[in-house]
């Protein structure tokens, strides 16, 4: 498996996209960013049609890209307008240009079937924004494929065993999913905790007091491939105390590399005003070891690849746990046959 291309992925937070050039690896592509004059973004293929050098390495003259090795000149809709050795560019001459919209705090772009892009908009993330919600957050590389991402955070489990310190009190496992909910292009998972007392990390970030016993409701999201939802309520008695949202956007750099832009987003009656800076320490620390996991389970599906050398694959069992992912994944897979016409 690769991965869909007619999909909506990330590619840049909005603040990183300037007057500047940004270059980023995109589904094995490399493509550049820029804001036009009028505040729109423009996105190209990051490669001169002329010689294959970045244009990102260039410079922008207004609103047009002009290549730094020869000075072949592109409009924002990827068509070269000029080249200084002669009067008039070569016929045809351009790069392609890719649907942009601005969404929240993200830049998505749309990598697939040209014109597709309309029919499907980029996925809703009214959490990012307004409506008493508050969002910080983060983004990394992390050297693995984008579906072991989507698996880890749809199986929670792990988070007994790699996270305790977030685990609420007396909870020696998560009981099992509750509710497991697929759609054509979707997988959600519904989790009910047990009341228990707050978890040193759950004092420190919503303000309530220690001594009180609270309900948890979990859920999981694979929204697209480019996007993962989850969702954490403590409720007390008279309901939700304390509601928080972990975003993660996942563009694929590459078959074993992801980029993953990480929004945590809350509101809560009895949160600080530092409650930002707090959850994304909380949750900083443990992408560092997810990542840490992941990227060495990407290590051995490689060495599992290489070892093989014309024997059957190794092969893994599942268990009730990954009834969200297997599916997840069994979506992708469909999605990536339907675009080779399988």
């Amino acid at each position: 498996m690769t991965y869909p291309r007619d999909c909506w992925y990330v590619a840049a937070t909005t603040d990183e996209v300037g007057r500047g050039l940004v270059s980023r690896r995109i589904l094995g592509t490399s493509v550049v960013l820029y804001r036009r004059a009028d505040g729109s973004v423009a996105a190209l293929d990051d490669r001169c049609a002329h010689r294959p050098y970045p244009l990102s390495a260039g410079h922008l003259d207004g609103d047009r890209i002009v290549c730094g090795y020869h000075g072949c000149t592109y409009d924002p809709d990827g068509r070269c307008v000029r080249v200084p050795s002669q009067d008039t560019p070569p016929l045809g001459a351009r790069v392609r240009a890719y649907p942009v919209v601005e969404h929240g705090p993200f830049v998505w772009i749309w990598p697939g079937t040209p014109g597709g892009a309309r029919l499907r908009p980029p996925p809703a993330t009214p959490w990012l924004a307004g409506d008493g919600w508050r969002s910080t957050g983060e983004q990394r590389e992390v050297a693995a494929n984008f579906m072991l991402l989507h698996e880890h955070y749809l199986d929670l489990t792990n988070v007994v065993t790699m996270h305790p310190e977030m685990v609420p009190p007396g909870l020696e496992a998560l009981p099992p999913l509750e509710e497991v909910e697929i759609s054509e292009l979707s997988v959600s998972y519904l989790r009910e905790l047990p009341g228990a007392p707050l978890a040193p990390w759950e004092m420190l970030v919503s303000g309530l007091a220690s001594s009180a016993s609270f309900g948890r409701k979990e859920t999981g999201t694979f929204v697209t491939p480019g996007l993962h939802k989850q969702t954490y309520t403590i409720i007390g008695p008279d309901g939700p105390e304390l509601e928080l949202v972990r975003t993660h956007a996942f563009t694929p750099i590459s078959p074993g590399a992801t980029r993953v832009y990480l929004r945590i987003s809350w509101r809560g009656a009895a949160t600080s005003d530092a409650v930002g800076e707090q959850l994304l320490a909380v949750f900083t620390q443990m992408a560092d070891r997810d990542s840490a996991v992941l990227e060495t389970v990407q290590r051995c599906v490689d060495e599992d690849s290489l070892a093989a050398d014309g024997l059957a694959p190794r092969r893994y069992v599942n268990v009730k746990a990954d009834r969200a992912g297997v599916r997840a994944r069994r979506i992708v897979q469909s999605m990536v046959d339907d675009e080779r016409g399988r």
